[in-house]
Order: structure tokens, then sequence, then C-alpha cells
């Protein structure tokens, strides 16, 4: 009995992933809002953690990211994930920042959370 109990606590705790490896495809699906930044929140600390942007160009971060929501003076700003609660204001919205040098090349990356 006690076994059984045990496993189930354990496939509880793991299947309930925040973090998972970065995937350009899932990152760029088309769903609904809220699914499709319930996935990218739970990729960005991969991509900054394990630097996978840095280094590369601007086309190159495009490619993988996709079209920015803003691009100004060397920064390109992505939307991670805007969260809802029980009514129509956002609890919170985060946003991935990509900063670009003079040969826009990526030389770092940040997240932003507003309210």
């Amino acid at each position: 009995m006690r076994i059984g109990i045990w496993i189930s606590i354990f496939v509880l705790l793991t299947s309930c992933k925040k973090e998972v490896r970065f995937e350009s495809t899932e990152w760029n699906k088309k769903e609904v809002d809220w699914q499709m930044t319930e996935q990218r929140e739970k990729m960005v600390t991969d991509l900054i953690k394990i630097d996978t942007l840095i280094g590369l160009q601007k086309t190159k971060v495009t490619e993988l990211l996709g079209k920015p929501e803003l691009e100004s003076e060397g920064k390109l700003k992505y939307l991670v994930r805007e969260k809802y609660g029980w009514n129509i204001d956002p609890e919170y919205i985060k946003y991935l920042w990509v900063e670009l040098d003079g040969n826009g090349i990526a030389t770092k990356c940040y997240l932003e959370k507003t309210k």
C-alpha cells in the first residue's frame, strides 16, 4: 500500500514540469494565446541558461524565435507569457529581450516581467 502511495506522489511531482528544453517549432506554434505563452514560459529558462542565442546573427535569431513583437535600438522583444487570472486584466506579462551589437549579433538575453 505504501509503495503505491509513493509511486503516485513521484508520478505527480515529475509530471508537473515547469521547465522544458527549448524547441524552435514548439516556440513558434500558432495556438490559443494562453497555450502558446504557457509553453514558451516553460522553455525560456532553458533558452537563456544555455546561451542558445548568444553569438547568433539577427537572421538566425528570428529564424529560431520568429518575428519579434518589437524591434528597436538593437533590441528584439518577444512575448513569453501573458498570464490571466479571473478577470480581464493580466496578472503579469513576461517578455524575452534579445540585445544585438552593431553588427547584428546577439550579445545578451533577459526577461522582463510587467504587471
